[in-house]
């Protein structure tokens, strides 16, 4: 449930005087999310310290230097100072978009750098005074982020700290324009519908572009008709040049891994474009092969048809942006995008810790296809392994990659993983900055050779919908129940030799072993109790408690014996 809109477009400027921290990185360091490059400028805007301020002016670089990336930092902290609600996050979702106001004579433009929906905050915690960071690269926004910047992020439900780390080197490809095709903002389902809004637009390209890329940010708000849409129902849109219908996709997520759980509402249900404590999702379409500079466009965006059953009464919140670049910087070029484990980057928590194989996202930043990659990694003082990529990615498009097993030795004194790219399509790459990514470690949980796992099992018919398997460094089952019974209570007795395992506890219908609260108004009957998932040392004492609300699937490696 959506109860507000964002408040960026009522926010005032609270304060007009210019305020800003530059800070340059003077050598590398190890963040959340990788390897800061040296000379890296840090520009900081809204702090901890802003318990009300959501909007106001400062001062960016106003230069005319070329940055590879510019990625922004937001993190949310929980607190008691803070003032939506009585709770120290606020109790519900809501639309919090971050907004860079262009201002020309009379006339103020928005543009949308993310819309991101807060999570429900009933006893919830955001790692405590750490708070929980999100990672955005906003490069495409270069050209806004200049000079004197009106922004506006977030609201008052979580204290917000916010900063900009600009890169330094030669990007991908450099971005000429940037316009919105429609103002964003909140429309209603049955218009879009209709067409009696967002009707197509005459647009001329840049003619100094070589690359038009289109970036869709759609999330469905409302309960209307049978399923309640548009929050809960998956709808189809599509752009269109002139008469020809050139991009079609589907606004729906899946919640059930959502990395801030538990929550205090119904977090872990899909819902369109969106989940609580998530940015919304962003679709990009490349345009390029289909025009040519300086070309007249008629641009339009459409939506599947409403049903006559009330469901037009839903809304949806949208930005719609035409970007313009030059032509990409490189031939043969890669980059190691992310590492999505070993990491401690609060977003990947769910898949995190790790003892087996690394995972990383790999992209092609080189005009040629992508056909070949040797990447090498492991400990950034230990041995590394060796890995040969192959496959076919087109300009900027991505590719996860989970790495064979590498060398662990020496992890409880080395805590950075690294990954790096040896040669592209077997020749050197052309961009070394891009290179080689870096992640802290987190130490798996250690586990004695004999342990307990405890479980408490849901009833009502519920528990069937349950279970767990215990497997091996290679993937063998050794441990498993494939559906529990109602109200059972299990005390298996695990056994295992030194080494690296990994436990996973599923459920069917991805709504964990927490009670279905959700009925306490309809059928109070279904409610039943919430399930436990303990593990324990032989003599009963309790060493882990994990979370029984868990939708979709809890994983858990962990490690026997002594880590080295």
């Amino acid at each position: 449930m959506i109860l507000e809109k964002s408040i960026s477009n009522k926010m005032k400027i609270t304060n007009s005087k210019l305020f800003s921290t530059f800070i340059i990185v003077l050598h590398s360091v190890i963040y959340s999310f990788g390897q800061i490059p040296e000379d890296t400028l840090i520009v900081q805007t809204f702090t901890f310290s802003d318990i009300e301020k959501r909007r106001d002016i400062f001062q960016f670089p106003d230069t005319d230097q070329s940055w590879r990336k510019i990625i922004m930092v937001r993190t949310l902290k929980c607190d008691e100072q803070t003032t939506r609600d009585i709770y120290p996050c606020g109790e519900w979702d809501y639309i919090t978009r971050t907004v860079v106001y262009i201002h020309k004579k009379d006339t103020t433009e928005e543009f949308e750098l993310d819309n991101f929906i807060t999570p429900y905050g009933k006893r919830l915690d955001l790692n405590g005074d750490k708070g929980w960071t999100w990672y955005y690269d906003v490069s495409d926004y270069a050209l806004l982020l200049k000079g004197k910047v009106d922004i506006s992020s977030g609201n008052t439900q979580e204290l917000l700290d916010m900063k900009f780390y600009f890169i330094p080197g030669i990007p991908d490809r450099k971005v000429i324009s940037i316009k919105n095709i429609y103002p964003a903002g909140s429309y209603k389902y049955e218009k879009l519908s209709d067409n009696d809004i967002l009707k197509p637009v005459k647009m001329v390209l840049n003619p100094e572009a070589k690359a038009y890329k289109i970036r869709a940010r759609i999330s469905g708000h409302g309960h209307f008709g049978p399923r309640n849409c548009c929050e809960w129902e998956s709808k189809t849109h599509s752009y269109y040049l002139g008469d020809e219908m050139i991009f079609r996709w589907n606004v729906w997520k899946d919640c059930g891994l959502n990395p801030i759980f538990p929550q205090g509402g119904t977090w872990q249900f899909d819902r369109a474009g969106w989940c609580p404590g998530t940015p919304v999702d962003t679709y990009d379409f490349e345009l390029t092969d289909k025009v040519k500079p300086g070309d007249t466009i008629n641009l339009d965006y459409g939506i599947e048809a409403y049903s006559g059953n009330g469901e037009k009464g839903g809304n949806f919140q949208m930005s719609h942006q035409l970007i313009s670049y030059g032509t990409p910087n490189f031939l043969n070029n890669a980059a190691i995008y992310d590492i999505l484990a070993p990491s401690s980057k609060d977003e990947y928590s769910r898949i995190n810790p790790v003892c087996k194989e690394p995972r990383i996202i790999i992209q092609n930043t080189g005009r040629n296809i992508l056909e070949s990659l040797k990447i090498e990694y492991g400990l950034s003082n230990g041995g590394k392994s060796v890995y040969e990529w192959r496959g076919e990615l087109k300009f900027l498009e991505k590719e996860e990659i989970i790495l064979p097993l590498m060398n662990w030795k020496g992890l409880k004194n080395d805590r950075i993983f690294m990954a790096g790219i040896i040669s592209v399509n077997g020749i050197d790459d052309e961009n070394p900055d891009d290179n080689k990514l870096s992640s802290i470690i987190k130490l798996p949980l250690v586990l004695p050779e004999k342990f307990i796992i405890n479980i408490e099992a849901n009833g009502l018919g519920r528990a069937y919908e349950n279970g767990y398997s215990i497997s091996d460094i290679n993937g063998q089952v050794l441990y498993e129940r494939d559906a529990f019974e109602d109200n059972a209570v299990y005390q298996d007795i695990i056994e295992l030799s030194e080494g690296c395992y990994e436990l996973t506890i599923s459920d069917k219908k991805e709504d964990g072993m927490i009670r279905q609260w959700w009925f306490r108004g309809s059928q109070p009957e279904l409610i039943g109790r919430n399930g436990r998932i303990a593990l324990m040392d032989k003599d009963l004492n309790l060493i882990k408690e994990l979370k029984y609300d868990f939708a979709n699937e809890l994983g858990l490696q962990f490690h026997v014996g002594e880590i080295k």
